[in-house]
C-alpha cells in the first residue's frame, strides 16, 4: 500500500493531465498533490519501491530530507491548485494551463522521491520543460520573450547535468543510486557541472537572467509554485548529488559560500531599485537563494556540522517556499481585484515573516540555521543578520509599491482563490508555534527593527513635510523651514539612488552592446560559413553529440 502511494505521487498528475479538457477538470487539479501529502504523513522514512523495468531501474523512496520537501511542496501545490480552480475558471486557455501545470507538478514531486540519478534527472527535466508552457501562457510578446530566455537557460542547465550524470555513472561502474555517492562522492569536473546545472535553477548571480522576466509574466498560481517549490529543486539536487559529510568537497563549499554571499547582497541591492512588485519579489528570491547557497557551502566546508545544517536548510526552504508562494498569491489578488485594507494587512504580515520578524517562521528558520553553524563559521551569523536587514528593506519597498497602486480596482477575485490564500496565511501563522521552542522565535529582533526604522525614516524623508512639523525661523515671522535632519536624509537618499541607478543603467547599456556585438558576429560567421545550410549542419552536430553521449551512458551500465 505504501509503495502504491509513492507511485501515485508522480503518476497521478500525469493521468489527470489527460483529463484536463473535461467540464470538471479544474477540480482535478486539487486531487493531484494529495498523494504527496499522504506519503509525507504516513510513509515511514526509509521506505522505497524499485521498478527495474523503468528506465535503467527506477527507485523511489522517502528519507527525512525528502519528507520535508514533500510536505511543503505538496502543500504549496495544493493551495496553488485551489487558487487556480477559481482564477483560471472560464478562460479559453485554461486547458492548456492545466496540462503544463500538472506536468510540472509531476516532475517536481517525482524528483523529490527519486533515489537514483536517472529518475531525478527525468523529473527535473520534465518540470523544467513544462514550466516553459506556464511562462508563455499569456501568449504576449513579452511572455514569449521571457519563455524563450527561460528555455535557453533550462536546456543549457539540463545538458550540463546530463553530462554530469554520465560522468558519475561511469565513475561508479554503472550504478545510478544516490547511495553510491555517499561512499564515492563526485570530484573534479563533475562537481563543477553540478554546481552550474543546479545553480541555474537556484538563480545564482550570473546564472539568474531567466528569473526576473519569468516572474513578471507567469500566471499567479504557477509563479507561486515556481518561486516557492520548484526553485528549491536546485538545493535538493545539491543535497542528493553532493552529499555533505566528506571533506573532499570542502573547497567547493567555500566557493559556494562566496557565491551565496554575492547572491544575498546582489539580489537585495537590485531589488531595491525595482518599480514593479513582481520584479522586486524575483530579486528577493535571488537573495534568499543566496542564503541557502551559503548554508549548503557551510555543510560541505564543515562535514561534522552537515547533519544539523541539512535539517536547517530543509526548514529554511520550507519557510521560504510557503511565504514566497503566499506573497505571489496575495499579489495576484491585488492585481485582479485591487488593494483592500484586509489584503494589505495580510501582505504586511507576510512581509514580516519573510524578513524573519520574531514569532514567525522566518525567526525559526534563522535560529535553526545559526544553531547548525560550527564555531569557525560564526562570522556568517553577522551575514545572516545583514540579510534580515536587507530583506526588511525589500519588504518595506514592496509594500510601498503595492500601496502606490491602490487606486486600481477591478472585479472581485473568486471566492475560491481568496479562500486558498487565507488558508495558506493561517498555516504560515501557526507553523512556527507547532515545531519551535520559545527561544527560537526571538531571532532577528535587532535587524528587523533597524530595517523597519530605516524604511520609516526614508519614507518620511521622501515625502513633503507636513506644516505642523515644520520649524519657524526666529528671524522671519511666519516663514517655515524644513527640519535640517530630514532635509539631509532626503539629499543623501536622492544622491545614493541616483548613483546606484546610474551604475545600473551604465552596466545594462554595456551588456546590451556586448550582446548585440556578439550576435552580429555570430550571424556574420553563420552566413559566411554555410548560409542557410548551417542550420541542418548544426542540427546534425547536436544530434551526433547527443547520440555519442547517450551511447557512452548506456555502455557504462
Amino acid at each position: 500500500m505504501k509503495s502504491f502511494v509513492l507511485l501515485l505521487v508522480w503518476s497521478l498528475p500525469l493521468v489527470l493531465a489527460a483529463l484536463t479538457g473535461r467540464r470538471y477538470a479544474r477540480w482535478l487539479l486539487i486531487l493531484a498533490p494529495i498523494p504527496a501529502l499522504v506519503a509525507a504523513a504516513v510513509v515511514p522514512a526509509g521506505t522505497s519501491v524499485t521498478l527495474p523495468w523503468l528506465l535503467l531501474g527506477t527507485e523511489l523512496g522517502v528519507d527525512e530530507t525528502g519528507r520535508v520537501f514533500l510536505w511543503f511542496s505538496g502543500l504549496l501545490w495544493l493551495i496553488a491548485s485551489l487558487y487556480a480552480a477559481g482564477s483560471m475558471a472560464g478562460t479559453s486557455t485554461a486547458t492548456r494551463f492545466r496540462v503544463f501545470f500538472l506536468l510540472a507538478m509531476s516532475g517536481n514531486l517525482g524528483l523529490i522521491l527519486a533515489q537514483d540519478m536517472v529518475t531525478f534527472y527525468l523529473g527535473f527535466t520534465l518540470m523544467g520543460l513544462a514550466v516553459y508552457g506556464l511562462i508563455a501562457h499569456a501568449a504576449s510578446q513579452h511572455a514569449r520573450r521571457a519563455a524563450r530566455r527561460y528555455l535557453a537557460w533550462t536546456i543549457a542547465g539540463e545538458l550540463v547535468l546530463f553530462v554530469a550524470v554520465v560522468l558519475l555513472v561511469a565513475q561508479n561502474g554503472g550504478a545510478t543510486a544516490f547511495s553510491v555517492l555517499q561512499a564515492n562522492p563526485p570530484a573534479g569536473f563533475a562537481v563543477l557541472l553540478l554546481v552550474i546545472g543546479f545553480g541555474i535553477k537556484l538563480a545564482l548571480p550570473g546564472l539568474h537572467f531567466w528569473l526576473p522576466p519569468a516572474y513578471t509574466v507567469t500566471p499567479t498560481p504557477a509563479v507561486a509554485v515556481l518561486s516557492g517549490a520548484m526553485i528549491k529543486a536546485g538545493l535538493l539536487g545539491w543535497l542528493r548529488f553532493l552529499p555533505p559529510g566528506d571533506g573532499a568537497l570542502a573547497g567547493w563549499g567555500q566557493a559556494l559560500m562566496v557565491a551565496g554571499i554575492i547572491g544575498i547582497f546582489f539580489g537585495a541591492t537590485i531589488g531595491l531599485l525595482q518599480h514593479r512588485p513582481r520584479l522586486l519579489l524575483g530579486y528577493s528570491s535571488i537573495s534568499k537563494m543566496g542564503v541557502l547557497t551559503v548554508g549548503m557551502g557551510a555543510a560541505l566546508a564543515w562535514p561534522a556540522a552537515a547533519p544539523a545544517l541539512i535539517g536547517a536548510l530543509a526548514i529554511y526552504a520550507a519557510h521560504h517556499a510557503l511565504v514566497k508562494g503566499a506573497l505571489f498569491l496575495g499579489l495576484g489578488v491585488v492585481e485582479r481585484g485591487g488593494l483592500r485594507p484586509w489584503i494589505l494587512l495580510g501582505l504586511g504580515f507576510l512581509a514580516l515573516v519573510l524578513a524573519g520578524a520574531p514569532f514567525t517562521s522566518g525567526a525559526l528558520a534563522k535560529s535553526v540555521l545559526v544553531e547548525g553553524l560550527p564555531d569557525p563559521a560564526q562570522p556568517l551569523v553577522a551575514l545572516l543578520a545583514a540579510s534580515a536587514l536587507a530583506t526588511t528593506l525589500l519588504m518595506a519597498r514592496l509594500l510601498f509599491l503595492i500601496w502606490s497602486q491602490r487606486g486600481s480596482v477591478g472585479s472581485p477575485p473568486p471566492a475560491t482563490s481568496i479562500t486558498a490564500w487565507l488558508i495558506l496565511l493561517a498555516l504560515i501563522a501557526v507553523f512556527p508555534f507547532t515545531v519551535a521552542d520559545a527561544g527560537q522565535l526571538w531571532a532577528n529582533l535587532v535587524p528587523v527593527s533597524l530595517g523597519a526604522l530605516l524604511a520609516g525614516v526614508t519614507l518620511l524623508a521622501a515625502r513633503p513635510l507636513p506644516a505642523r512639523f515644520a520649524l519657524r525661523d526666529r528671524h522671519t515671522e511666519g516663514r517655515r523651514l524644513p527640519l535640517r535632519t530630514t532635509r539631509a536624509i532626503r539629499q543623501w537618499a536622492k544622491a545614493a539612488q541616483s548613483r546606484i541607478a546610474m551604475w545600473w543603467s551604465t552596466g545594462r547599456s554595456r551588456r546590451r552592446s556586448l550582446r548585440q556585438t556578439l550576435r552580429g558576429r555570430l550571424i556574420a560567421l553563420r552566413r559566411s560559413a554555410a548560409g542557410q545550410e548551417s542550420w541542418p549542419l548544426a542540427g546534425t552536430l547536436w544530434l551526433g553529440i547527443g547520440g555519442a553521449l547517450l551511447t557512452a551512458f548506456i555502455s557504462t551500465v
